[in-house]
């Protein structure tokens, strides 16, 4: 199984009228995240499957990743893409999901960033940049196999040396 871990692109600040749920994409947050989109198009993703966080910005966001790849399928939210996401978390969805072969999940950080540590099995911390897509090979035996990283500018980096450097946030 292939599974994309897509944080949710740039999104209006918090105040005090906006509570954090109602937070919506900003319109350079949109054309961004569409030049992202058509990289991972152009990549070669074909989910057959996309999850979503049911927060609106990250609902926004795979709306636009399903329309750039054509996806003809609905869009399923769940709760556990919402913050507080983990590897059990991720466990739990492909579990719930046997027989997807891709799988795109959008969600948040700090939390798509520390499953992005733990797959690739590094001490380093990782935060994905807002868009920034990280692509991985899970193999039957549970373990992960780097495959992609789109940062948030759309550049496409198939080594995980180099995808490290950019995910380190330190």
């Amino acid at each position: 199984m292939v599974i994309h871990l897509v944080r949710h692109a740039e999104a209006i600040e918090r105040t005090p009228e906006v509570q954090e749920q109602h937070r919506y994409l900003t319109p350079r947050g949109r054309v961004r995240f569409r030049k992202i989109a058509r990289t991972l198009k152009i990549s070669g993703i074909d989910p057959d499957l996309i999850l979503t966080s049911p927060l609106i910005r990250a609902v926004q966001t795979a709306e636009i990743l399903a329309q750039t790849l054509k996806f003809k399928k609905e869009l399923q939210l769940t709760d556990l893409l919402a913050h507080g996401f983990g590897a059990p978390q991720l466990r739990r969805l492909l579990e719930e999901h046997p027989d997807a072969r891709e799988i795109a999940l959008v969600g948040h950080e700090p939390e798509l960033g520390e499953v992005t540590r733990v797959l690739l099995d590094t001490d380093t911390p990782c935060a994905l940049d807002k868009g920034a897509t990280v692509t991985f090979k899970l193999t039957a035996q549970g373990e992960a196999a780097f495959r992609q990283f789109v940062d948030g500018k759309g550049n496409l980096f198939d080594s995980r040396n180099k995808a490290l450097k950019h995910l380190n946030q330190e």
